[in-house]
């Protein structure tokens, strides 16, 4: 039996929703995430509320309520926006204290290299595999990522108050399913070091955004 709990990347059995890249491409009014050294825009507040820019993207806001909340929950939802040849800082998405929890996240790159994200294993990097569909990544093994690619990269992330459960039938369900069709994908952390400075990674200070808004975690 697999184990989900040591997932660093899975690809999602589930369509890939539309492209919104032109939009965002219009939006201005973007949240600076210190954490991150990033800017996101902001699609949905904790409450599950929309942002007035889904009304831009009717096609969008249809799929994440028949294809992503239905196993899911109705969270913060922000894009990740990192300029071209803009690096993201290298961080852990939980503090320490939590790193023995599960912290899968929802990620899906609009537009942009999947592969440009990397985990730090020991003393080398480690890039995600490449796939045009949804995925599921660990947030606690501590990560970065250059934008490589000629335009901005836009990240969709599905945050706090969401916390993946594999005690979760839905969510598990997605997963199982996921793996049957793309094993040959799934990474690991299985045989993994963590790098000796990752709990250096976590700042308190920095970590989440100005607006009480508690950023992708």
């Amino acid at each position: 039996m697999v184990d989900f709990s040591k997932l660093i990347s899975l690809p999602l059995d589930m369509n890939a929703p539309p492209d919104i890249s032109n939009v965002l491409d219009s939006v201005y009014d973007m949240i600076y995430d210190n954490y991150r050294d990033s800017t996101v825009i902001m699609l949905m507040l904790p409450n599950g509320e929309w942002e007035p820019v889904a009304s831009r993207i009717p096609e969008f806001v249809e799929w994440a309520e028949t294809e992503l909340f239905t196993w899911t929950e109705r969270s913060q939802m922000v894009v990740i926006t990192t300029p071209t040849k803009k690096a993201m800082a290298p961080h852990i998405d939980c503090s320490p204290s939590k790193f023995n929890t599960l912290q899968h996240k929802f990620r899906y790159v609009f537009r942009g290299n999947v592969t440009d994200l990397r985990w730090y294993e020991s003393e080398k990097f480690v890039h995600n595999i490449d796939t045009d569909k949804p995925y599921i990544i660990s947030g606690k093994w501590p990560h970065d990522m250059i934008n490589t690619h000629n335009k901005t990269k836009y990240t969709l992330c599905l945050g706090a108050p969401w916390e993946a459960s594999l005690d979760n039938p839905e969510y598990y369900e997605m997963l199982q399913k996921s793996y049957m069709k793309y094993s040959d994908k799934m990474m690991s952390f299985e045989d993994w070091n963590l790098p000796s400075n990752w709990r250096e990674l976590f700042n308190q200070e920095r970590y989440g955004i100005p607006h009480e808004l508690n950023l992708i975690r």
